[in-house]
């Protein structure tokens, strides 16, 4: 603190004489008229004024012109202003609260200070110099008993910088402490008060003044953009005994600190555009595809899946819904013997789909696929309001996109610019399903939805993440959305029940008792081959079964068996404010001033059908809470 004695009253009624009538506040001091009073630069001392305790100084300033020419018999009025980062207390007084510029076009204004307090902490303060036509000029003073100096000479690393400019740089100056002491993320918490900042054009340099020689000093260094954002930063010490009486050495700072600071919780959107598609997306198309692939479905459907069903073997013959003549017992040769002659497929068939089937077998006689459709008759609107054929697109979409919500806790590394990441997944997205559908990580029951101890490193204003790994189960996942969609449109939960209701749909009368399902197709196909009834029924409640677990099971080419989703990339750090501190990571387009892309990330899907891999874009919002 400053104790400015009776020069407060002065300035008090210095600045209210301004507010008034400018420079000429005074009837002893006009401003002639023939004076410029625009386009005038008023300039101080370039350097800090030391002034030892119980002694003065004098400070010069200079009025020039816009032609830079000197401006004589023009008034400039003087105040002091207190410096509230100055720990000590000291008197201090000018000589006049006013005075003329002489032919030159300079000032020269006294300084007089008092003694400083018992603790002889050095004090600082500023005196302000105004006229009319003119910004401000500003001297700074020092008082102090100490007599050394020091020239800085900041120097960024370029090599981290990339394509950012610095502009200029602005150096603070803390007496009697270390670099050690100091965070150059929060200056705020330093355990002492920097002097007034001093800014530098780049590469240039300041000199300070009225240094002890003894202890440790630090000053430091932030390099700003045009936009005046701290872009990097560092510190050196100046330890006391380095420093020469009457002389002044040079220290150069060295700035390695790249700014902004990432650190802190990041909420993170991720989106995937699963282009090209996975190839395991063919495949589960196709399954789902048996619905409607034929002109005689799903009755051929649902007689494979029951002939299937009369026997099996765990190599030769699976439960799959595809039969294997020859290896279905004597119903089952009696049942081929019955199908519809084998017809073109339509378009998207696979090597392992069973073939279409006719209106008529082989002796001219009505398939068994035709008397099996004929139990949809009544129902055969309902059949095509389940929109079965939708399937195929209906997954197409769904597979489109992936979003992906997660947590980013960046923490400081052991090294400059190094930060150590914890990545939590909080939720997935399917944007393009057929109604939009998240899920939260926990519902999913995932193995390993957060990851610890990501190296991440910051260079040219890029925070890279090294690649690390989830447990995504995608194909699960996708199951999941699947279901709480396109089967929640038909009034279905699972497969199961969806293969259930379907069938469900077909019916037969036998003698005014109505038989659906199992029954029905039982009924009719055993009274065609003159069979019991029955014959049928347990095999068609296990052939559905089955088709219900193949198609569920459709999508787990997508999963992996251990760790199966990898992340590895980097993103833009955003400081929106200009306070060194990152604000967001990656920006989706411009936020005031600022602008900035999102994130890339690259991923793998390590999925049983093979590693799929694929590009997404990620920006984060710092967490408010």
């Amino acid at each position: 603190m400053i104790r400015l004695s009776r020069i407060v009253h002065f300035a008090f009624c210095l600045v209210a004489a301004f507010a008034a009538a400018g420079c000429r506040s005074s009837a002893h001091l006009p401003l002639p008229d023939a004076a410029p009073s625009s386009h005038l630069t008023l300039s101080g001392p370039p350097d800090t004024l030391v002034i030892r305790p119980g002694s003065s100084g004098r400070v010069r300033f200079a009025l020039r012109d816009e032609n830079g020419l000197p401006v004589s018999n023009y008034t400039v009025g003087f105040a002091i202003l207190q410096d509230d980062s100055s720990d000590g207390t000291v008197d201090a007084r000018i000589s006049a609260d006013q005075a003329l510029t002489d032919s030159t076009g300079n000032v020269v204004l006294e300084v007089i200070v008092g003694n400083l307090t018992s603790d002889n902490q050095p004090a600082s303060f500023s005196i302000k110099a105004s006229c009319e036509g003119s910004t401000d000029a500003q001297a700074d003073i020092m008082v102090t008993t100490n007599a050394y100096s020091v020239e800085i000479l900041p120097l960024p690393a370029d090599v981290l910088l990339g394509t950012t400019s610095i502009a200029t740089t602005r150096l603070l100056f803390f007496d009697n402490t270390t670099c050690g002491d100091l965070d150059l993320t929060n200056l705020n918490a330093a355990p002492t008060r920097p002097r007034s900042p001093h800014t530098v054009a780049a590469n240039g340099t300041w000199v300070f003044s009225g240094i002890a020689a003894s202890g440790s000093h630090a000053v430091v260094g932030l390099g700003l953009d045009s936009n005046t954002f701290v872009q990097i930063g560092g510190c050196i010490d100046i330890p006391g005994s380095s420093l020469i009486e009457s002389g002044t050495i040079r220290a150069t700072l060295f700035m390695d600190r790249l700014f902004p600071v990432p650190l802190g919780t990041y909420q993170v959107a991720s989106d995937f555009k699963l282009v090209p598609a996975p190839r395991a997306l063919a495949a589960i198309q196709s399954a789902w595809r048996q619905w409607t692939r034929c002109p005689l479905d799903p009755a051929r459907l649902w007689l494979d899946c029951t002939l299937d069903a009369l026997a099996t073997d765990a190599v030769k013959d699976p439960l799959d819904c595809v039969p294997v003549p020859g290896a279905e017992g004597s119903l089952g040769d009696q049942l081929f013997a019955r199908r519809g002659q084998a017809a073109a497929s339509g378009s998207g068939t696979s090597a392992t789909d069973t073939p279409c089937r006719g209106q008529s077998d082989s002796a001219g006689n009505p398939s068994l696929e035709s008397i099996v459709d004929a139990l949809f008759e009544d129902t055969r609107g309902q059949l095509q309001g389940a929109r079965l054929g939708a399937f195929a697109d209906e997954i197409a979409a769904l597979l489109n996109d992936l979003r992906i919500d997660s947590q980013m806790t960046i923490t400081a590394g052991s090294d400059i610019n190094s930060y150590v990441v914890k990545h939590d997944l909080l939720g997935l997205t399917f944007p393009d399903a057929l109604a939009p559908i998240t899920f939260k990580t926990p519902t999913l029951g995932l193995p390993v939805a957060s990851v610890s101890g990501i190296l991440a490193t910051l260079k040219a204003g890029q925070l890279s993440v090294p690649s690390h790994g989830f447990t995504l189960r995608l194909g699960t996942t996708a199951r999941y959305a699947f279901e709480a969609t396109s089967f929640k449109s038909r009034g279905a939960q699972d497969s199961q029940s969806l293969v259930s209701a379907v069938f469900g749909l077909a019916h037969v009368s036998d003698q005014g008792t109505v038989l659906s399902g199992c029954s029905a197709l039982d009924a009719a196909v055993c009274d065609q081959l003159k069979q019991g009834r029955g014959c049928l029924l347990d095999a068609c409640t296990k052939g559905l079964g089955a088709l219900a677990f193949k198609l569920a099971g459709a999508f787990d080419s997508l999963d992996g068996k251990a760790l199966d989703f990898f992340l590895s990339g980097s993103t833009p750090v955003v400081d929106l404010d200009g306070d060194g501190r990152a604000d967001a990571l990656g920006l989706g387009g411009r936020a005031g001033s600022v602008s900035a892309g999102p994130g890339l990330w690259s991923a793998a899907v390590n999925a049983q059908g093979g590693m799929y891999f694929v590009g997404g874009s990620w920006t984060a919002s710092r967490a408010t809470n």
